[in-house]
């Protein structure tokens, strides 16, 4: 039997194994703080066995692991037996099988979404590592919408919802608009399988700065450079079951914006629910409120401080929901097709 992360977004340590019991811990690559959640892994090799599965710290969720044979299609294994680990039976024929934190969204599937779609991304800019970052436009029009997710390159869920606005902006284009949008912001993070959230100096979301380090975060700052940006949006993904996390949540800047806020909300709440998860504004969090502050030099602080920027926000996605509002990937694209009529009405008004 092997245990292994030789895989696209592959993470995990291998501690020891007693028996059917396997010890893992995830590891931090560039984090300055212990308290990153991101794990992935493969077992090969444990056809018809049954092996409980052992995190040093409780980064399991409710669901137990997000379970997969092809990296593409995800399901929850159900088999939580605590915060810290989990079961799985493997069938006679399950020679391989992949596991993580929660649903994986790879470059693959990105590749593969743009291939459906037949979108030619272009290369945005190099990474860091020396990566072709892709990037895509569509729509024809006079207002300008950027949009974003992976500056954190462990919070998979936003992956989700941004294919969802993108399916729904080509069924149902928003009126004179134009899209860029810059799917994976840590391209190498995801690629290689880190938490990429607060990396050392700091993180792409904290890097909209005079003289920023990452090439991604300056390519959608040159892209914003010589045009009236109307809408701006970062899909995120919150802490492991902390609080709200459990929650689909707006991150609201600056007190004197809270009314466009509202009407956006208002209109996301209806056009949520039922095939899409359900999103509710008493849980968004406001401006100047926990670590929600103004001054942090993130995406939405950039595009909403900029005077032609109607409306920059992030959305923070939940790894797992609850059980009246579970997470699902095809739920998670509806919730972006939902997002993206949301902000049709938005424009209309």
């Amino acid at each position: 039997m092997k245990i292994h992360a030789n895989f696209e977004c592959g993470n995990i340590q291998f501690i020891n194994q007693d028996g059917n019991e396997i010890f893992l811990t995830n590891e931090m690559r560039g984090t300055i703080r212990d308290s990153a959640y991101y794990w992935a892994f493969c077992v090969e090799g444990a056809a018809g066995k049954t092996l409980n599965f052992h995190l040093d710290r409780e980064w399991v969720g409710p669901y137990g692991a997000a379970v997969s044979h092809d990296l593409i299609n995800w399901h929850w294994s159900e088999s939580s037996l605590d915060g810290a680990s989990f079961s799985y039976t493997f069938a006679p024929d399950e020679d391989r099988v992949y596991f993580a934190h929660d649903l994986l969204y790879t470059p693959s599937r990105l590749c593969s979404l743009l291939n459906e779609l037949k979108i030619t991304p272009f290369t945005v800019c190099r990474t860091l590592r020396g990566r072709d970052v892709p990037a895509f436009k569509i729509g024809n029009g006079s207002k300008n919408i950027i949009l974003s997710s992976r500056h954190h390159a462990c919070e998979s869920p936003g992956s989700y919802v941004l294919e969802g606005m993108i399916r729904e902006y080509i069924k149902n284009p928003i009126p004179d608009t134009n899209l860029f949008v810059l799917p994976i912001v840590d391209f190498d993070g995801v690629t290689e399988g880190e938490q990429g959230k607060d990396r050392d100096p700091h993180d792409h979301n904290r890097d909209y700065i005079e003289g920023n380090i990452y090439p991604e975060v300056g390519a959608i700052i040159d892209y914003a450079s010589d045009k009236e940006i109307t809408y701006a949006v970062d899909f995120h993904s919150p802490s492991h079951r902390v609080g709200r996390s459990n929650r689909i949540f707006v991150v609201r800047k600056f007190p004197e914006l809270q009314e466009r806020f509202d009407t956006f909300g208002k209109l996301l709440e209806k056009r949520c629910g039922g095939e899409a998860m359900t999103y509710d504004m008493k849980y968004d969090v406001y401006p100047n409120v926990s670590w929600n502050k103004d001054t942090t030099p993130t995406f939405s602080t950039y595009f909403n401080k900029r005077p032609d920027c109607k409306l920059a926000l992030t959305l923070e996605v939940t790894h797992y929901g609850t059980d009246d509002n579970k997470v699902t990937a095809e739920r998670l694209v509806n919730t972006g097709r939902a997002f993206c009529r949301a902000l049709d009405d938005y424009s209309k008004m």
